[in-house]
C-alpha cells in the first residue's frame, strides 16, 4: 500500500512558503525607494561600491524582485491552490508524495538560486561598466550566468512534477483516486 498524501497538507506546504516569498519579495521592494537613503548599507550588503547602487538596483533589483514575487510568491501559492482544487474537483487525488515533497523543494531551492544568480551577475558585471547585453558585458557574466541557469533549470523540474501530479489526478477515473473527505458537504 503506498502513502498517500492529502491535497490540503500539500496547499498547506505550499501556501505557507508562498507567504514566506512574499515577505521576502515586500522587504526586496522595500529597497528600491529607499535606495538613495541608505545607499552605503546597500552597498556594504550588496558587496559592490557606492557609486554602483542606482545602477545595481535599476538593473538587477527589479529582476530579483519580480522573480521572488511572480516565481516564488504568486506561482507556489497557484500550485498550493491547484493541489487542493484538483483533489476537491475530483473527490480524490493521484499524488506520489515524494514528487509533491520535491517538487515544493525544488521550487524553493530554485527561485533562491535564481535569485541569488541574478544578484551576482549584477556584482560581476555593474562594476565593469559593460551595458547589459554587450559581448563585454556577456563575456564577463559568463561564469556566474550558470547559477542562473541552475536555478532556472530546478524551476522547470519543480513544474514538470507539478503537471505531472496535477494531471494524474485531473485525468483519472473516480476508482484510481486515494480518497479524501471532502469540505463541501454531500448533497
Amino acid at each position: 500500500m503506498r502513502a498517500t498524501l492529502s491535497g490540503r497538507a500539500i496547499a498547506v506546504r505550499f501556501m505557507l512558503v508562498s507567504m514566506l516569498f512574499l515577505l521576502i519579495g515586500i522587504i526586496d521592494g522595500l529597497m528600491h525607494p529607499t535606495k538613495f537613503m541608505f545607499k552605503d548599507l546597500y552597498a556594504w550588503l550588496l558587496g559592490i561600491g557606492p557609486q554602483h547602487v542606482t545602477t545595481f538596483f535599476t538593473s538587477f533589483v527589479i529582476k530579483i524582485h519580480t522573480h521572488i514575487a511572480l516565481v516564488g510568491w504568486v506561482t507556489t501559492g497557484l500550485m498550493g491552490l491547484f493541489y487542493f482544487m484538483a483533489e476537491e474537483i475530483k473527490g480524490g487525488n493521484r499524488y506520489r508524495p515524494f514528487l509533491c515533497n520535491s517538487n515544493l523543494l525544488l521550487q524553493v531551492i530554485g527561485v533562491l538560486i535564481l535569485a541569488v544568480g541574478f544578484h551576482l551577475v549584477g556584482v560581476v558585471t555593474v562594476p565593469t561598466g559593460h551595458a547589459e547585453g554587450t559581448p563585454e558585458f556577456r563575456a564577463v557574466a559568463k561564469g556566474v550566468q550558470r547559477v542562473v541557469i541552475a536555478g532556472g533549470a530546478m524551476l522547470l523540474l519543480s513544474g514538470l512534477l507539478f503537471i505531472y501530479n496535477i494531471s494524474c489526478t485531473l485525468r483519472s477515473r473516480g476508482d484510481k483516486l486515494t480518497q479524501q473527505t471532502s469540505l463541501t458537504p454531500p448533497a
